[in-house]
């Protein structure tokens, strides 16, 4: 017996009987102490416990049970430690003064506990968590937590904080087997912050109250194959039990037959169904129906897991953001959740963030590139009164800006919209086999009864039976779920599965130029020297002087600088003047690199030559960087639009692609339009067209007969992508143009529309290669039912071994989806042995504790309570 001692703040006075009822285990009972197991003196005694390193797990009885005094049970390694020196060490840590507030942070019962009432915590490196962790290795772990034990809420709110998370590359989740499994990158994340994250989403989440219902419909209808059999060929005294069971296992089709028949007032693939199935009653054939409610489900099960597949590969591409900002609080910065900030908060962006905000800038001087949002190349000079948007990049300068949108309304709410839209993959609106499928109804309705006239209730069923829909319906779905996939495991997001469809049916091909055909960061043209100084000189000073910058001008620069192999100097007080130029001192000279304006300011006079070409190059829609040196004018660079080194090829292939109409649209000049035009083989161009103006050249395309893909970038492409057959935008877009485009390319790149084009054909061809494995058994088994006396049994096995090929079909893209996934893994492997993270021979644990030295220490993503720090200005 141990007595907790007066000065203890751990319930004082109380006894607890301690026993050692096996090896590696301590039984601490303690009614009081433990009867409240979410109580303030509970939760004390676990923290103090678990500074024992010696205890690895705790499990808190349930205090439900009549009989059963409350419990802890506290297990520890018996190999490393003896139970007196266990005990002797947490009663040590129990003995301490209530003034000591040392514990163990342990999270809440309600992230640990089991269906039964029992709370689980184990030990994973300096955490307590409800997760256990089941096997690992570099970059997969596996965990499992009775908590989340049926109850899928808990398991999407997991899902839901993973699928954001920066370093997070797969994750599955199951709440029958209570299980989470993980693939990350070491680099970007440790173990124990992926626990950590976990026990977050477990935290915020809600708990529901009941259990979810067991989904045992494979199971059942597996079960009731082999009772079938017995029931029609060895003893029927059964069969009673066998068609019951074969009824309960048919309530689905009902079901489907009742909400087409009567909700959606049409004929579908569903009351043919339940035809079959009433018919197979009335006659007795329960293997044969059996047979059918097993293939109908093992379809259904099918759908749903590859439609889960693909929603997770879609979410993984496109939701993945940091989610913290910099809240400014008597001038303090605080690290914060972005949904968490509220309108009129005050944030602060450093060079090379992201703008996470739409508001007003209130302190600070910025450049911000907002070419996502405007398709300018040229970054914009910002100050305080000026307005900026999320999406937008800072490149240069510091500011503060009050929050006109919260957080829950820009990148949350951009998430969760994208949910609901992709919910499905408009599976509702009926893919082309599924119409297919409809359409097949009447026919086989109008055969089955020519049958029953002919050769009675059997045949009739056997007909019936033989539809040339059930397998198309989830072939169809299949193929697009799969092909989906294979889109997001390429960068391709696919927001509405029927723009694959119209993909093979477009022969027009629409090109937006700024931001699409070039790239953002401009090139470095002609090099004018002045003033007795040579070209590379002056790109020497240029790039020395905008080396500390990362706005797109100073990039190519310096690009341009590093194709040259010039080695820079070493500068001194740099003195950026926003919009303007930048001053600072190189080689005992004082240079200045900006704008015509910033020469004029400074008094630096242009030379003849280097006015002559400033017109010229602004003529053709391009710009030039004045370099001073001292106070003479030492030469100009020339900025000009860079096309896209793909572009090229990317034409080429359209055309091998039976694309015989190729065109470029540009709010630019006449003469530079025309020129890229020639130079890419396009077929037409349309020059300084208006934002508001290009839907209507869209639409003027469509009046001439033409199937149009639009292909832009930025806010004034969004109404030109909702009027096209097929939208196409780069992930460089605005929330406005990604929520208007069928298809976004994650990468800003061009190279996988051709590659789209085939994928959009292989799906055609696999729908209709489904169809013929449907088709032509089916229509051979209705002939054999009229000619050589078919029964339903034969029309049960050939129609859904049809079916099952079909399914098989369906699923061929995931295939190469298992392909590209085992070449990122082996690419991943690669990189982390070079990087160190893993080496041949290293032990498991050896690796994982080489992986949680080299991660981050800090938990950049998940939701918890606000941290504060201190920015490093």
């Amino acid at each position: 017996m141990y007595d907790a001692p007066v000065g203890s703040d751990l319930s004082p006075g109380v006894d607890i009987k301690i026993v050692f009822p096996d090896d590696g285990v301590i039984l601490i009972e303690g009614a009081p102490l433990f009867a409240d197991q979410e109580g303030s003196a509970c939760r004390r005694f676990l923290g103090r416990v678990f500074l024992a390193p010696e205890i690895d797990s705790a499990v808190i009885g349930p205090v439900t049970t009549p009989g059963v005094t409350p419990a802890i049970e506290l297990r520890f390694d018996a190999t490393q430690y003896s139970p007196r020196q266990v005990i002797e060490h947490v009663a040590t840590l129990l003995d301490v003064p209530p003034s000591t507030d040392h514990c163990t942070e342990v999270p809440p019962a309600l992230t640990a506990r089991d269906c039964r009432g029992a709370i689980r915590y184990h030990r994973y490196g300096p955490r307590i968590t409800g997760w256990r962790v089941v096997s690992e290795r570099v970059g997969v772990i596996k965990l499992e937590n009775p908590a989340v034990y049926r109850k899928a809420a808990l398991c999407e709110a997991v899902e839901r904080e993973l699928m954001s998370v920066l370093g997070v590359e797969r994750y599955e989740t199951s709440s029958s087997s209570c299980c989470a499994k993980i693939e990350y990158d070491p680099r970007q994340l440790s173990p124990v912050q992926i626990v950590e994250i976990l026990d977050g989403a477990l935290i915020h989440a809600e708990h529901p109250d009941r259990l979810d219902p067991l989904d045992l419909d494979l199971a059942i209808c597996t079960a009731s194959l082999p009772l079938a059999a017995i029931a029609q060929f060895a003893f029927p005294p059964l069969l009673p039990i066998s068609a019951a069971l074969f009824a309960y296992t048919s309530i689905p089709s009902f079901r489907g037959a009742y909400n087409v028949l009567f909700k959606e007032r049409r004929l579908g693939v569903d009351l043919l169904d339940s035809v079959v199935i009433m018919g197979c009653l009335a006659t007795l054939h329960v293997f044969p129906g059996a047979i059918l409610a097993w293939c109908l489900s093992l379809g259904r099960y099918l759908v749903r897991r590859t439609e889960d597949n693909s929603k997770k590969l879609l979410l993984g591409a496109f939701g993945k953001q940091p989610r913290y900002v910099w809240l400014v609080k008597d001038g303090i910065e605080i690290e914060m959740p972005l949904d968490r900030l509220d309108k009129g908060d005050v944030v602060a962006v450093h060079t090379g963030e992201m703008v996470p905000v739409d508001g007003i800038i209130v302190e600070g001087l910025a450049m911000i590139d907002q070419h996502a949002l405007t398709g300018e190349s040229t970054p914009a000079e910002k100050g305080v009164g000026d307005r900026v948007f999320a999406s937008t990049v800072m490149v240069a300068g510091k500011m503060h800006v009050v929050v006109e949108k919260s957080g829950s309304e820009t990148a949350t709410a951009k998430i969760a919209q994208i949910l609901n839209d992709s919910a499905g993959y408009k599976l509702a609106s009926q893919h082309r086999g599924e119409q297919i499928a409809d359409k097949v109804v009447i026919p086989t309705l109008g055969l089955g009864g020519l049958a029953f006239a002919t050769l009675g209730p059997t045949g009739a069923v056997a007909v019936v039976n033989s539809d040339l829909g059930t397998g198309i319906r989830m072939a169809a779905p299949l193929a697009m779920l799969s092909t989906l996939a294979l889109c997001a495991q390429k960068g391709v997001l696919v927001k509405d599965g029927r723009a694959l469809d119209l993909l093979c049916e477009v022969d027009t091909v629409l090109f937006d130029k700024t931001g699409t055909l070039t790239r953002e960061r401009p090139e470095v043209g002609r090099m004018i020297a002045a003033n007795g100084l040579d070209a590379l000189q002056i790109l020497r000073f240029a790039a020395a002087a905008e080396r500390r910058f990362h706005h797109p001008i100073a990039l190519a620069i310096l690009q341009k600088a590093e194709e040259e192999g010039l080695r820079l100097p070493l500068t001194d007080a740099t003195r950026y003047r926003v919009g303007y130029g930048i001053t600072v001192g190189i080689d005992g000279h004082r240079v200045r690199v900006g704008s015509r304006r910033f020469m004029e300011l400074e008094g630096v006079p242009l030379t003849r030559e280097v006015e002559k070409t400033l017109d010229e190059v602004h003529r053709e829609g391009h710009t030039m960087v004045m370099v001073a040196v001292d106070d003479e004018l030492g030469g100009a660079l020339e900025l000009r639009a860079s096309i896209r080194p793909e572009v090229r090829g990317i034409v080429q292939g359209l055309r091998e692609r039976g694309i015989d109409h190729i065109a470029i649209i540009s709010g630019d000049h006449e003469a530079p339009t025309r020129r890229l035009a020639e130079e890419l083989g396009m077929d037409r161009y349309f020059a300084q067209v208006l934002p508001a103006d290009k839907a209507d050249y869209v639409e003027k395309l469509q009046r001439e007969g033409r199937k149009v893909c639009f292909v832009g970038d930025g806010i004034n492409d969004a109404i030109a992508l909702k009027k096209a057959n097929v939208s196409i935008s780069l992930r460089g877009a605005t929330s406005i143009a990604t929520d208007t485009a069928h298809v976004v390319f994650m990468e800003q790149s061009l190279g996988k529309l051709c590659e789209l084009r085939d994928i959009a054909r292989d799906l055609e061809r696999n729908v209709r290669n489904s169809w013929l494995m449907i088709l032509g058994p089916n229509l051979a088994c209705i002939g054999g039912v009229f000619t050589l006396g078919f029964g339903i049994g034969a029309s049960v096995i050939t129609n859904n071994v049809a079916a099952l090929a079909a399914l098989a079909n369906g699923l061929l893209p995931m295939r190469r989806v298992a392909e590209l996934e085992a070449e990122r893994r082996h690419l991943l492997e690669m990189e982390l042995r070079q990087s160190g993270f893993l080496c041949e021979g290293d032990a498991p644990q050896a690796r994982l504790a080489k992986v949680d030295t080299a991660a981050k220490s800090d938990i950049p993503t998940a939701r918890h309570p606000h941290r504060a720090a201190l920015a490093a200005d």
